[in-house]
């Protein structure tokens, strides 16, 4: 009689991971973590960090950088499934010139109320180095991930107070045009299906909800 595998077959899980892009030094991929909006605010669509919705719906980018075989280095950055589809659409216009850059920090469990963790995500596009030769791969996408201090605004959001952040990890890599295309291709294709599927939902649910009711007037003789 065979032993049971007392192992993980990891084989069996279900991946999160929409892309990917890998060179022999690093990978960029970007990954499904959306969450459906609150049944209080339905045509939001993807959830905002309600208490019932379990979360933040977003798209949450990897990077690794695997150069030293013994000493991997791992960063990730969340996106909204929004600004995703904002990054898709400049990709496709095929500007010679375009830069994004995003910043967030979040409370660390345990830690300060003022400590965080920071995440920074950059993304652009330069078609010509400083010597004007045309790049041939003109694409540069980088994360950080670090601590600073949290600051609040006046209506409540946080933010990195301005000269504490302090950067641990990085990683970057370039890419060509139709290396970026076809990463955030298939993002974009995933995020308007989870629209779709997440608004069909709700249109039906409120269909057979109708229906119920008018099966139940007519058993009742109502």
């Amino acid at each position: 009689m065979k032993k049971e595998r007392k192992e993980n077959d990891w084989s069996m899980e279900a991946s999160k991971q929409i892309s990917v892009y890998k060179t022999k030094s690093a990978l960029l991929e970007l990954n499904n973590c959306m969450r459906q909006a609150s049944k209080q605010v339905p045509w939001h669509i993807h959830a905002q960090g309600r208490q019932d919705e379990g979360g933040y719906s977003l798209i949450r980018a990897v990077m690794v950088d695997y150069s030293d075989s013994k000493n991997s280095i791992s960063v990730y950055a969340n996106l909204s499934p929004d600004i995703v589809k904002y990054l898709y659409e400049q990709i496709k216009q095929n500007k010679e010139d375009f830069s994004y850059f995003q910043q967030k920090i979040f409370h660390e469990e345990g830690a300060p109320p003022d400590n965080g963790i920071v995440t920074c995500f950059s993304i652009g596009r330069h078609k010509y180095d400083t010597e004007g030769r045309e790049r041939r791969m003109p694409w540069v996408a980088e994360i950080q991930n670090g601590k600073g201090r949290i600051a609040h605004n006046k209506n409540g959001g946080q933010f990195c107070e301005k000269g504490s952040y302090r950067k641990e990890k990085s990683v970057s890599v370039s890419l060509r045009d139709e290396d970026i295309f076809v990463l955030f291709t298939r993002a974009d294709a995933v995020i308007r299906a989870f629209e779709q599927d997440s608004l069909f939902r709700k249109r039906n649910a409120k269909n057979f909800q109708k229906l119920y009711q008018m099966l139940e007037a007519l058993i009742l003789g109502n």
